[in-house]
């Protein structure tokens, strides 16, 4: 998952937020918060209320939540806990099953969504140790590539995450550019096996970056429009995401590619991208279906929480939050085992067939 993701138009976005704030104090109170009391009944209301104006996905995630309030609030009492306070506020974010939603305690947390999410087995050690010849890394280690112990004509790559180390105004992701490093060894393969399972996001430059050297059709994949008031309907016009081509050549021979549902966030838009190109083929399980940007609030007491601010949709307006990116019916896997990778068999039986 993207605790806190910022990519590269998202943090000019944060710095135009930022300026904002400076300059008006209600902009500020809109993105950030006021400044509630400390009583768990003015906590509860003012995370209830953050959520109210600032929440993209109440409609898509099929939650009412003015009736959560109803059902929840007569339970906040101050004779109550700190536990028992956080447990009545888990219990009305868990209706959202939202991945990126999360509440951090200095003696626990919840997640709303990968509290409850199924499991879906995969161990790279595994893959390598099973199908991988000699398997090289790459990208701060976070690029494994090799060829098929059985077929040196198939290559395969793993791609972890789509950032490295600390984001924000000092990051340092030049690490992405290894995937010419991938490639360049594998070039020439008849096809590929692309995993990205396991795969928790990062920033959306990197899946440009890396996206590109796989793609046969520069194409829009999706349409990012973020919160800008506090009307259910308020949001800006709009940023489109595109897969493009970039370096000398790109890889368009056939591509099996892995996902699961441990597949997230900034894991998703590279699926996304990915799947609009004619030369791939999903396999696997659904990714986890978590697109918005997450931004991170603190209630009155230290407690941290977060909240989705984008409503993330294909062109055609039709948002994957909540599914995921799908593989089609004969490619959908569920993993029970990590030593049994079904998900990775399938991907070689289609491999004898090209």
């Amino acid at each position: 998952m993207k605790n806190f993701k910022i990519n590269t138009k998202q943090f000019f976005g944060a710095a135009l937020i930022w300026l904002l704030c400076t300059l008006n104090l209600n902009a500020c109170n809109f993105f950030y918060g006021g400044n509630p009391g400390s009583s768990y009944n003015e906590m509860f209301d003012a995370m209830w209320n953050d959520y109210n104006q600032t929440y993209a996905l109440f409609e898509v995630r099929n939650v009412d939540w003015e009736e959560q309030y109803k059902l929840h609030k007569p339970n906040i009492k101050e004779s109550m806990t700190d536990k028992e306070f956080f447990e009545e506020c888990a219990d009305m974010l868990y209706t959202l099953k939202d991945s990126h939603v999360y509440i951090k305690t200095p003696f626990g947390s919840m997640n709303s969504g990968e509290d409850v999410l199924p499991p879906d087995a995969f161990s790279l050690n595994e893959v390598c140790a099973q199908y991988i010849d000699q398997p090289k890394k790459c990208g701060n280690n976070i690029i494994t590539y090799g060829r098929l112990k059985t077929d040196s004509s198939v290559g395969y790559i793993h791609i972890a995450s789509f950032s490295s180390g600390q984001t924000g105004i000092n990051q340092n992701q030049n690490w992405a550019a290894d995937i010419d490093i991938a490639l360049e060894a594998l070039k020439d393969t008849r096809c590929m096996i692309l995993d990205v399972r396991g795969n928790r996001g990062g920033l959306t430059g990197n899946v440009s970056r890396i996206s590109g050297r796989f793609c046969a059709q520069n194409k829009v994949y999706a349409i990012s429009r973020t919160k800008s008031g506090s009307g259910k309907d308020d949001f800006d016009s709009g940023v489109e995401l595109e897969i493009k081509k970039n370096g000398s050549w790109q890889y368009t021979k056939p591509i099996l590619f892995l996902t699961n549902a441990q597949t997230m966030s900034a894991g998703e838009e590279f699926s996304m991208a990915m799947t609009t190109q004619p030369h791939v083929i999903q396999i696997g399980n659904h990714t986890c279906g978590v697109f918005s940007l997450a931004l991170e609030r603190c209630l009155s007491n230290g407690w941290r929480y977060s909240v989705s601010v984008q409503r993330v949709t294909d062109p055609e307006g039709n948002t994957p939050e909540g599914t995921g990116i799908v593989p089609s019916a004969e490619n959908l896997i569920l993993n029970v085992t990590a030593q049994d990778d079904l998900q990775m068999k399938r991907a070689l039986e289609i491999v004898q067939g090209l």
